[in-house]
């Protein structure tokens, strides 16, 4: 079994509209330069023109719309809603969703309305690729997509994409459920009564709850990989 990876774009690259219950925007976009290097080997990953023509001829019946990849303790791997259209043009993925009916997309749809859901991501593994002669760039020309939806916390805030594996998500969850343990630590003690923590408590328990999702996800893959190669 192949690893999986994340690619987030932001909001505005991803065009992302909401019309009653229909989300309209892109998935990925080609050609778009995704961070997908470490600070001592800087690398640019493209998703080139084509990527997703196999996918979605082969397995678009198992594509699924999710909110944070499946992994937000409210809503698990429920999917938000049905792919009515799902296509590559000369930009991008552009998607077309029906959001289910109910209280839980109606929080999605309003904070994707208002702005609060800052990116768009797609979570796939890589069927093919190439690199540039030394390795600065890579190409992305197949990809099996799984799943695409909207995202609360975008990898990188800025105008720029990023790319990182499930492994690397739970690795940078766990920094930032340290550094909410610490900030609640610090609300606490600066409040007589603890009411003044809440927020930063349930924020915690969130984060923690995601994180030991992507860890759990990520050691099923690797037993199910090591049973592919036992066989």
């Amino acid at each position: 079994m192949r690893e999986r990876f994340v690619a987030d774009i932001p909001r505005e690259l991803a065009q992302v509209e909401t019309k009653g219950r229909m989300l309209e925007g892109y998935a990925s976009v080609f050609n778009y330069p995704i961070d997908s290097g470490t600070p001592r080997r800087p690398q640019t990953t493209f998703v080139k023109p084509g990527a997703f023509t196999k996918t979605l001829k082969e397995n678009m019946g198992q594509i699924q719309v999710m909110f944070n990849h499946g992994h937000d303790p409210r809503y698990g791997e429920l999917p938000i809603g049905t792919i009515k259209d799902l296509h590559e043009d000369s930009r991008g993925l552009k998607a077309s969703v029906e959001l289910h009916d109910g209280p839980d997309n109606e929080n999605i749809r309003s904070a994707l309305a208002s702005g609060a859901l800052r990116a768009m991501s797609i979570q796939f593994e890589t069927m093919q690729e190439d690199f540039n002669d030394d390795m600065t760039e890579r190409n992305l020309r197949e990809l099996k997509l799984w799943e695409f939806g909207p995202v609360t916390f975008p990898a990188n805030e800025g105008a720029v994409a990023t790319l990182h594996s499930l492994a690397a998500m739970a690795v940078d969850l766990e920094k930032a459920v340290t550094e909410e343990a610490n900030s609640t630590e610090q609300a606490e003690s600066s409040s007589a009564d603890g009411r003044a923590s809440t927020v930063s408590e349930d924020r915690l328990t969130w984060l923690r709850e995601v994180q030991r999702r992507y860890e759990q996800q990520g050691e099923e893959l690797a037993l199910e990989a090591a049973r592919m190669v036992k066989r």
